[in-house]
């Protein structure tokens, strides 16, 4: 057979296999719906209310409307963005719960997760589990402010409520706008020793236990300061020794500083009195000079910002999980072996993990398996190690663990006494509630929330499976025609070598 033969025979295959293909790719590009929440199935719920977070996506990658369903009835969402949706459930019947996530797109195809919950009554007040709390402050160089510890969580209470507790009970005191109950939004953290009921008209939270100074004395980071001079129309790295000493958030630094959480490592699209913890939740409260670009957060304060288009959509650079390793860090605190030599060397080879913004996950892996291992195994001798954390006027008590209780276990315990709080902060303020920097205005919806969470949809496992028997495929048929084409070059120059005289 001669090479126009052959040729003619390759383009006959292709032509007959294209309609076999091409179906094919279009089934993968429109399998569906992908959907992904932070709820987990089967579990069981004590507090009247948890707030969770849904992603919603085509096979395209566009964001799409989910419906929530608690036991048939629809909830709407809390907040409802270009990433993300967040919603609350509150649960009035004891037992078994339903909760169902579904959405469809491309040509009707729909997706549902159930969950199934089960929720055990609490009284107001009583103690249904415990968080483990941080408050940070590594992109301006001062390690931690309040190191991670274990905080029960009472029901009834919002993450507001339980960030107040949590500050004065190490000594600080916090101003914020809005209520503990809505639209709060925390300010400052200050010195335990502030006078002033308000400042920069942002409301006192009341009266520090052993009231304790910041004590901070900031070095940004050399990594970030590159990023921050091309993003930020204001940074001046003195600029809280001139300004604001004793009094750290919005406005330090940058235009683009100011505090914000994670829960579980997803930053969420609700300010702390719209976000209800349950038993085993890890909140780490962290302090951004870029909008959160700096700790991965950047999509959880939206695009109502200044010169929102010169920032980065993903962030300065790639930030690791490092939930696990806070709570290493705590357990090892709790542990009463912190003196210990291996643990000591291991903890703060931890704190060295934590401060470096971009570490690796494999890094940050093996720094908490690392002190995991040493706190389970303590050495005799103790350490001579400086210790590198710094100090906190309240430890947590020997016996805590920082391990999430069982919901079996849970004590009924009442919520202490503390101060009063103040609840009807600046009414008049016109800054929502938000999860991060200081500039969103109230009721906008165009912020952006981009972040990892537990994903619960099995059929993504399929779809997966799907795209990569199309690339099989594809594969196989381009290995064909290259060898094809091979033995067809062969046979030409064997041809010529027989013509040869």
């Amino acid at each position: 057979m001669n090479i126009k033969a052959r040729l003619s025979v390759i383009l006959c295959v292709l032509l007959v296999l294209i309609p076999v293909i091409l179906p094919a790719i279009t089934a993968g590009a429109a399998s569906g719906p992908s959907l992904r929440t932070t709820l987990t199935d089967n579990a069981v719920q004590r507090g009247s209310k948890r707030t969770f977070d849904v992603w919603a996506r085509n096979a395209a990658g566009e964001k799409i409307i989910a419906t929530v369903k608690l036991n048939g009835r629809k909830i709407d969402p809390t907040w409802d963005d270009s990433e993300k949706a967040s919603y609350t459930l509150v649960f009035t019947e004891e037992g078994q719960n339903t909760v169902t996530v579904s959405a469809s797109s491309d040509g009707g195809k729909k997706k549902t997760l159930t969950y199934r919950i089960s929720y055990q009554k609490a009284k107001e007040g009583e103690k249904i589990g415990t968080a483990v709390w941080s408050v940070e402050a590594f992109t301006v160089g001062c390690g931690y402010i309040i190191a991670p510890v274990e905080m029960p969580i009472y029901e009834g209470e919002t993450s507001a409520e339980q960030l107040i507790r949590l500050l004065h009970e190490n000594g600080l005191v916090c101003y914020y706008g809005g209520t503990v109950k809505s639209s709060f939004y925390l300010a400052y953290i200050a010195d335990g020793t502030a006078a002033g009921e308000k400042y920069n008209n942002y409301m006192k939270s009341g009266t520090a236990k052993k009231p304790r100074k910041l004590n901070l004395s900031p070095s940004i980071p050399s990594l970030l300061v590159p990023y921050l001079e091309d993003t930020m129309t204001f940074f001046d790295a003195d600029d809280y020794i001139k300004n604001w000493r004793g009094y750290l958030g919005e406005f330090a630094f940058t235009n683009g500083s100011g505090w914000m959480y994670c829960v579980n490592n997803v930053f969420p699209n609700v300010g702390f009195a719209d976000s209800y913890l349950s038993d085993g939740d890890i909140v780490r409260v962290q302090f951004t000079l870029g909008y959160g670009a700096d700790i991965g957060g950047f999509g959880a304060v939206g695009t109502e910002i200044p010169d929102a288009d010169t920032q980065p959509e993903s962030g300065y650079f790639a930030v690791s999980d490092k939930d696990r390793l806070t709570l290493a860090i705590c357990r090892a605190i709790a542990s009463g072996h912190i003196d210990r030599s291996n643990v000591r060397s291991a903890y703060n080879a931890a704190l060295t993990v934590m401060a470096s913004l971009n570490a690796t996950q494999s890094a940050v892996d093996a720094a908490a398996e690392k002190l995991n291992r040493a706190v389970e195994n303590p050495s005799s001798d103790s350490s001579s190690e400086t210790k590198t954390d710094p100090p906190r006027e309240t430890d947590p008590p020997a016996t805590t663990d920082c391990s999430p209780e069982s919901s079996d276990t849970v004590s009924t315990t009442e919520a202490p006494v503390t101060e009063p709080v103040t609840s009807d902060g600046v009414s008049t303020h016109e800054k929502t509630e938000t999860s991060g920097s200081v500039t969103q205005p109230a009721d906008t919806t165009g912020s952006t929330g981009t972040a990892s969470a537990v994903i619960t949809g099995i059929d993504d496992g399929k779809e997966e499976a799907s795209k990569a028997a199309i690339y099989v495929i594809i594969a196989v048929i381009f290995a064909s025609v290259a060898v094809t084409a091979v033995l067809c070059l062969k046979k030409r120059r064997s041809d010529r070598t027989e013509r040869k005289p």
